[in-house]
């Protein structure tokens, strides 16, 4: 906190002041960083519904109106959003307990309007099925926004750390095939086939 308060030229019980203490303070930059995305993403949202008619939305551009800010705040430098976005993804993908309700606030109704959209284009899902495959697409995009920074280390050189269009091109080309793979067979029937075959 001093070195927070000394970087920004205020007194050290200005956060006192402000915000009652650090949790608070934590917070309100997470709900500064995101609230002017999230209405974007709904507006845009929004907007190619109304162009697409009765017809269902692309899924790939649902996805990419989804995932895309949050993409290109991790390429902003000059302003902080790559600092930002990985406390995000931190965030998100390991909540603590004074999180969890900003998450319910900003977040939720978020995605369930999107998955809304998402479930148009798979209807003969099963609600259980369909709310894995969200979760799962989900969390590797929280997943991703918490180690971006990190590729080329966790990689070996193999991936890159900077390369914001090209991993915003594979995460909508793997949503799109999670979220519409066929449905796999029940566990009953995969023990019947293994029986079958031994």
């Amino acid at each position: 906190m001093r070195e927070l308060t000394g970087k920004a030229g205020v007194n050290l019980g200005a956060i006192n002041y402000h915000f009652g203490d650090k949790e608070s303070l934590y917070l309100a930059m997470i709900k500064r960083l995101v609230q002017p995305i999230n209405v974007a993403r709904l507006a845009k949202l929004k907007e190619a519904e109304q162009a697409a008619g009765e017809k269902p939305v692309a899924l790939d551009l649902i996805m990419e109106i989804y995932a895309g800010p949050l993409f290109t705040l991790c390429a902003d430098n000059g302003t902080g959003g790559h600092h930002g976005i990985r406390l995000l993804g931190r965030s998100l993908a390991e909540p603590l307990p004074f999180v969890d309700p900003l998450v319910d606030e900003e977040f939720h109704g978020v995605t369930a309007r999107f998955a809304q959209a998402i479930r148009r284009h798979v209807p003969h899902l099963a609600p259980d099925e369909f709310l894995w495959r969200l979760s799962f697409v989900v969390g590797a995009m929280q997943h991703t926004l918490a180690t971006f920074h990190r590729m080329k280390e966790l990689t070996r050189g193999i991936c890159t750390s900077n390369d914001h269009p090209g991993a915003l091109r594979r995460f909508i080309q793997f949503s799109v095939l999670t979220l519409t793979a066929p449905t796999p067979p029940s566990p009953s029937k995969i023990g019947v086939a293994v029986s079958s075959s031994s």
